[in-house]
């Protein structure tokens, strides 16, 4: 993600030097059973930087997500719980390429213990290769170094079919809001008073066997909550991923 577009806690657009952001995410989920799922999102890597500034990078903060199917059969509702460690590097000074004496604050990690709570459902349909689901979550954050974290709001929802029986395509929507007011922000890269809706498309493509390629375009605008406290541009991603499918 490269942009200038910065969107300031009072939601005004300013033009700022360019930020850049990069990540290499290692994404896993596991079925200890029918009802039950271990899912875990990691940054192993995140890269960010200015124009004017040297690009820092860092471990990231490990989410662990503790998914449990409900009246699965009847009306598809899951509920989960995700702690996110504070493991990544919570303070990386990013010295300017400019000015010697300058430096700017750029963690790839928050510094913070947080809890995400989120209620999903959805559903598929009969004979047709497509699906849907929407969900709400809550935010419990904490503190670092003295500084208090509001939690967050956020929703969302997710279309996909399968075409031809061979590629999966998607279409999502997803909100996210602040629970407090924010006069002032710490940084915007630990997200405290960020808001935002966004947008996205992707696409699942098969490449051998039970490897698959994934292909998303993400980007930022202002249809349920309005940009804040964030960058907003475009963001691509390109994923690999292994679906292990037991003999039976």
């Amino acid at each position: 993600m490269k942009s200038d577009n910065y969107y300031a806690l009072n939601g005004e657009k300013l033009e700022t030097n360019q930020f850049s952001q990069q990540s290499l995410v290692f994404y896993g989920e596991y079925g200890v059973t029918d009802k039950f799922n271990i899912i875990a999102n990691w940054p192993l890597q995140t890269w960010n930087g200015f124009e004017t500034t040297e690009t820092v990078g860092g471990l990231g903060d490990l989410r662990l997500e503790f998914k449990h199917a409900l009246l699965k059969k009847y009306f598809p509702l899951s509920i989960s719980v995700a702690p996110e460690l504070p493991i990544g590097k919570a303070n990386h000074f990013a010295q300017s390429i400019v000015n010697d004496f300058e430096q700017i604050n750029l963690p790839s990690g928050d510094g913070e213990f947080n809890v995400w709570s989120t209620l999903a459902s959805s559903f598929a349909l009969p004979n047709i290769p497509f699906y849907g689901n929407i969900f709400t979550s809550y935010n419990f954050r904490t503190e670092y170094e003295g500084i208090s974290f509001s939690d967050q709001f956020a929703l969302g929802a997710e279309i996909g079919y399968h075409i031809s029986g061979f590629v999966w395509v998607n279409a999502r929507l997803n909100a996210l809001k602040s629970v407090d007011n924010i006069a002032v922000a710490t940084d915007f890269v630990r997200g405290d008073g960020s808001e935002y809706t966004s947008y996205s498309f992707g696409a699942a493509v098969p490449v051998y066997k039970n490897i698959q390629v994934n292909l998303n375009y993400r980007n930022f605008n202002d249809w349920i909550y309005s940009r804040k406290n964030i960058y907003s541009s475009g963001v691509f991603s390109l994923g690999v991923y292994y679906e292990y499918k037991p003999k039976k």
